[in-house]
């Protein structure tokens, strides 16, 4: 890889994204990674204070935030060669347990953060006639499970924009993939948002709800590390050009091959058999 590039990473401030600045920063990467709260960024203030990692104030939520944190970089670096859109969180709940400001704040970080970030990197890479935009996705993208309905349809909107992403922006240059992890060892599940109702002793779904949480409590306990998803993300900035996406875990293409090739049908009496109340009656 090519070091002294300079990447901006959304999210940066713990797990995931944390771990990405710091294997890029040792790559000799000039590294931008963004935090939306001061009290949170302890972290990666640490890491800046012995590689080229440079903290920046940055809500995806804001277009007037994300304009500035970008412009930001661009003046003091006059590029941005790589983008890693990361940022986002999951809604958990059963739709009819979500209220609309649930689903509402699940997008609005997805997805329009996804969107607000390549719009304000785009015009300097198309201008310099280089560039790099790398996608967060998940393998929920195209296996949408019960109770995460509202994360995996978000999901599924990124893989979209990366795709129409991806040919627009080619003739100029920009290079646009998109990474599907499943299960990784992350702080995901612990900084899970339930959606207003999930708790609500009336909702006929609660007993449904807290038998998921356990199901996806033991899967993540027997994750990958999230070194296999940083490795990973060090081989899309690597490739050039990049694949059209990028499948972290052996299991994670057997679960996309058998999705496309599985008729409904039998996809959903298989998911019966993981979520026995899920079955057809």
């Amino acid at each position: 890889m090519e070091s002294n590039q300079v990447v901006l990473i959304t999210g940066a401030n713990s797990g995931f994204g944390l771990a990405c600045a710091k294997a890029l920063a040792e790559r000799g990467f000039r590294v931008y990674g963004t935090y939306r709260n001061p009290r949170k960024a302890g972290p990666l203030r640490d890491l800046a204070a012995g590689l080229p990692v440079f903290p920046v104030l940055m809500d995806v939520n804001r277009t007037a935030s994300v304009e500035k944190g970008v412009g930001r970089v661009l003046k003091r670096e006059g590029k941005i060669d790589v983008l890693l859109n990361n940022a986002g969180f999951v809604v958990a709940g059963f739709w009819e347990d979500l209220s609309e400001e649930d689903t509402l704040a699940q997008f609005e970080t997805n997805v329009f953060g996804v969107l607000r970030l390549a719009r304000a990197v785009l015009p300097s890479m198309r201008k310099r006639g280089s560039g790099k935009i790398i996608n967060i996705g998940s393998i929920a993208a195209f296996a949408a499970t019960p109770v995460l309905g509202a994360y995996s349809a978000t999901k599924s909107a990124v893989n979209s924009i990366t795709e129409a992403l991806r040919m627009e922006t080619r003739e100029w240059g920009v290079d646009v993939t998109e990474i599907n992890p499943g299960e990784i060892q992350t702080n995901v599940v612990e900084n899970t948002r339930l959606g207003r109702d999930v708790r609500s002793k009336s909702s006929p779904y609660r007993a449904f709800t807290e038998s998921f949480e356990r199901f996806a409590q033991e899967r993540f306990r027997h994750a990958a590390p999230v070194g296999k998803l940083v490795q990973t993300v060090l081989k899309a900035v690597g490739d050039h050009p990049t694949k059209r996406r990028y499948l972290v875990k052996f299991e994670d293409r057997i679960l996309y091959w058998m999705r496309w090739l599985m008729p409904d049908a039998v996809w959903e009496w298989a998911l019966g058999l993981t979520f026995p109340w899920s079955k057809r009656v």
